[in-house]
């Protein structure tokens, strides 16, 4: 009878490394960190577009926002300014754009202070990445809403 088991040899273990080593080395080179970086401070301006002026009204500069789902990621918020909604709307008898004005709704501009840790993709605040772009959870003291990141600036004032 034939003993067909097949004995596990050097070149096994040398494969069965070099294969882990190169996951290991994918893994560092193409997941995003999300932690660590240098701390910093920053100040982002958060738009809440096309809103009910009561809500503008509930926010109050001082308050302690929340910039995330998990609860755990906050901001304060430094400076808040309020602008009659608009709409940018073809006209046909002219042929050009117009903005139109939205009644009984405001954009709301929140200028946020925050410390996040940077690095080359983003800057993070607990687990929430805050970048031009991003859409946040904006949530204080009897309030909830969402709105766009759209400026920030490094280095905000303590």
């Amino acid at each position: 009878m034939a003993d067909n088991k097949k004995k596990w040899t050097v070149i096994d273990t040398v494969i069965v490394l070099a294969v882990a080593g190169a996951c290991a080395f994918a893994y560092n080179m193409f997941s995003t960190k999300t932690t660590g970086g240098e701390k910093t401070t920053i100040e982002a301006v958060v738009l809440m577009a096309n809103s009910e002026p009561a809500l503008a009204e509930a926010i109050t500069v001082g308050d302690a926002v929340t910039i995330s789902l998990t609860e755990k990621d906050s901001a304060t918020l430094k400076d808040l300014r309020t602008e009659q909604a608009q709409t940018m709307s073809y006209n046909a008898e002219d042929g050009e754009y117009i903005n139109t004005v939205i009644e009984d709704r405001v954009d709301i501009y929140a200028t946020v202070e925050m410390d996040v840790s940077e690095t080359d993709y983003a800057f993070i605040a607990g687990s929430t990445k805050v970048k031009v772009g991003t859409k946040l959870p904006f949530r204080g003291k009897g309030y909830a809403t969402e709105g766009y990141v759209i400026g920030i600036t490094e280095g905000g004032q303590n």
